[in-house]
Formats: C-alpha cells, structure tokens, sequence
C-alpha cells in the first residue's frame, strides 16, 4: 500500500471517529448489546486472560458468566422488541414455549435455594431504568459477575501479570470492565486507538495506564512488545490493502497470541469490501483471514460464537450470527 494512500485512510478512519463529541465515544459499544459486561466477545476475552493466569482453575465461573452473556442479550433483544419485562416474566413462570429452553433453565436454577448467584434475570427485568433506552436492564443486574469476579479476584497472589496490547481500545471500552472486575492488577496493559478523543476519554478515566493515539498501520509500533494482544471491532472497517497489512502489523505485535475478534466474519470464498461514507463496513470471509495468518501462526483456532452457545447451552440464536473469534499463536 502505498505511503500517500495509508496517510489518505488514517485520516478519514480518525475523522470517522472524531467527528463526534467525546462524550458520545465514551459511551459508543458499552451500552446495550454491545455491553463488555454481557457481550460474548468480551466475556472471552477475560476468560482467555484468567486462563492464562489461572489454567482451569476457573472454568466453571467462565461457564456462568458466558451463559450470563446469552441470556442478558436475549433479555435486551426482547424489550428492544417492545416485548415489556412483565411479559418476560409471565413467560418464565408460565414456561411458555417463546422463551428459549436455556432462558427457562437458567431462571429456574437462579430461583433454586441452590444457586449461588443473585437471580439476575429477575433484577434485570424489575429494576430496570425505563428512562434509558439503550440501558434497557438494570446496573445491578448488569453488575452481577463483575461482584463475583472481584471477590474471587481479591484473595488471589500478585505473583503473576499478563503482559496485553489492545489496539482499537476506544475510550477503553473494554478495560473499564476488567478494572471494575478486579482484574487490573494482574495486567501490565496498554491501549491505543487512532482516535484522539476516544483516547483522551480513556486517559481521563485512567491517568496511569499508558493509553497512546496511533494508528495499526504505523510501522514505529513495537514489534513483540506483548505477550498477548486483542483486539475488537477493527479489521471489518478497513481497506483491502489496510486489512493485510493490519492483520500482519498485529500478528507483529504478539509475542505469544493474539485473540482477534470479529463481527462480520463467515465462511465466504472472497472478502465483501462495502465503502460507508469515510470508512468501510466489510463482510469477511475465514479461510481468506486464515491465509494471511497463516505465515505468522503456528496454530489458529476458530471460535464460532453461536456454536460456542450452542454447544455450552443448547441455544444458537445469538443476535450476530458472524461473529467469529480467532485465537492465533505465534
């Protein structure tokens, strides 16, 4: 890609973003569906992280809280469908046959004297903002693994630290919610985004973690300066030169892994390239992102969302059926 096109692309992809108050981008993909708190993607990204520093020790309460995920977004797709909370939970009681079958399982076991954990479809539900139409559920309900991680984070030695690079960090959308979980003093975290205002936000929030404006193109970025690198969002919005050569900068900045993921990924023979005004808004297809991993992987691993639920639940109607995550090991 030629020098004067990478200049031309970074600028519109910063425009893209700064264009708009930066009180919209701290609350840009934190809210609703795009929640860190119950989207799938990012409750992955923690347990690849808690994995990493605890191999198996906390599969279970990885397990509770994907299952959490799913059925909070089903909650949030309901009343975004102007079904009310009081018919959700008609629904459960009646077990109506509407409410998928692990929606029905996960409330009854929450109402059980057994169930350690707070009955957060219930809360979700009854103490909801009704003001806020973007926060359709409740903070308590919402907060729900965010408590239970920190407690269980809080007695745990400091012997180790995971050493993580996340470009498109946006007003750090993400480490927010490991913050609030208690994971922050296990990380030696950096961020960076092309955008000055989303980075401005997050330094704001957290004035000691080294959050920096870049672009995924520089080629001054530190090559291997991260045990593990993640990244959300990015690669759909790119050029077709931009996309190879992000793609390579990234697996570049890896050490070990990279935990790459995808909204609008699926099994297609060529990429679907669609310009949106000053950015692209692309279709991907697997084996082609595979191909140009392929030269900087030893292994790649490809989660299929849906198929993930499906398989731990028995439920595959996640609202973004393209979303895909690769684990790529160096």
């Amino acid at each position: 890609m030629l020098e004067s096109e990478l200049i031309k692309e970074d600028r519109s992809l910063r425009w893209s973003w700064d264009q708009y108050p930066a009180e919209h981008l701290d609350r840009y993909l934190v809210q609703g569906i795009e929640d860190p708190r119950i989207n799938c993607q990012s409750i992955l990204t923690r347990a690849l992280i808690v994995d990493t520093l605890w191999p198996g020790e906390f599969d279970a309460l990885i397990n509770d809280e994907l299952r959490f995920g799913a059925v909070l977004v089903w909650l949030t797709e309901q009343l975004r469908a102007q079904v009310t909370g009081e018919e959700i939970l008609q629904a459960l009681h009646t077990q109506n046959a509407r409410v998928p079958t692990f929606v029905s399982e996960t409330w009854t076991w929450l109402e059980s004297d057994d169930c350690p954990i707070p009955n957060y479809i219930t809360q979700a539900l009854y103490e909801r903002n009704q003001d806020q139409a973007q926060q359709c559920l409740s903070e308590r309900a919402l907060d729900s693994f965010g408590q239970l991680w920190h407690m269980e984070l809080a007695c745990r030695s400091l012997s180790a630290r995971v050493n993580l690079l996340e470009p498109a960090c946006g007003s750090a959308n993400d480490y927010r919610v490991m913050h609030d979980y208690g994971l922050a003093p296990y990380l030696d975290y950096a961020g960076f985004d092309i955008s000055y205002k989303n980075i401005d936000n997050a330094r704001r929030r957290f004035p000691s973690i080294p959050f920096f404006a870049q672009s995924v193109y520089d080629p001054h970025l530190p090559q291997h300066g991260a045990d593990y690198v993640f990244v959300h969002d990015l690669f759909e919005h790119l050029s077709p030169q931009g996309l190879e050569l992000a793609l390579t900068q990234v697996m570049q900045l890896t050490h070990k892994q990279a935990w790459l993921h995808f909204f609008n990924l699926t099994d297609i023979k060529q990429h679907r390239f669609k310009q949106v005004g000053t950015y692209y808004w692309n279709l991907l297809g697997i084996n082609h992102i595979r191909e140009t991993l392929a030269p900087h992987a030893s292994q790649i691993d490809v989660v299929f969302i849906p198929e993930l639920l499906r398989d731990k639940f028995g439920w595959s109607q996640y609202h973004n059926q393209e979303a895909v995550t690769l684990i790529v090991t160096k």
